[in-house]
């Protein structure tokens, strides 16, 4: 009788075992954590969150692009129309939200700051009721009386309760609101 050309893949009792325990361990780990939830804020506050995309106005406008450059550019990366073809730097964006909370300024996205403008903040707030007052401002473009700065304002009544979380959404159409 001749030995089996392929050894048997069958594996062992100990290895079985040993497995089993294994298995056994994680899942009674998984359990001791599953009963410990994991709390990302004090109890006793709520969280007030602010979230935007703004395509602010431009500082500095940069030239159009001629017929000649236009058509130098790859179909896909041709603006569909004249207006849009301009480049130049944007103006910063200014948050400010009342009750000591937020006051700040963000730059806009790009290398040359000709993007968009993003924000995600999030503030603790103890919980209440409070006359919520937030403005989204551009940050003035040009000198003199040439001065242009588009402007939304949001004055709510809210009342937080613990563990709650209140949204100050941005949109070019509704401008600010409270979710």
């Amino acid at each position: 009788m001749t030995a089996p050309v392929v050894e048997s893949r069958r594996p062992s009792v100990g290895r079985l075992i040993g497995f089993l325990i294994l298995l056994v361990g994680v899942s009674w780990a998984l359990g001791a954590f599953a009963a410990f939830p994991l709390m990302l804020s004090a109890p006793d506050k709520a969280m007030l969150k602010i979230a935007f995309r703004h395509v602010a106005a431009f500082q500095r406008e940069g030239r159009a692009l001629s017929q000649e450059e236009l058509e130098k550019l790859p179909r896909h990366m041709r603006p569909q129309n004249q207006e849009r073809s301009r480049t130049g730097t944007r103006v910063d964006t200014v948050v400010l939200v009342d009750l000591d909370l937020l006051q700040k300024t963000y730059r806009p996205s790009g290398l040359r700051h000709d993007g968009p403008t993003f924000a995600y903040e999030e503030v603790a707030v103890p919980p209440g009721r409070y006359r919520l007052k937030a403005m989204l401002a551009e940050a003035a473009k040009g000198t003199g009386d040439d001065q242009q700065r588009r402007l939304w304002q949001l004055e709510d009544e809210v009342n937080i309760r613990s563990h709650q979380v209140i949204l100050i959404d941005f949109s070019e159409e509704a401008g600010l609101s409270v979710r």
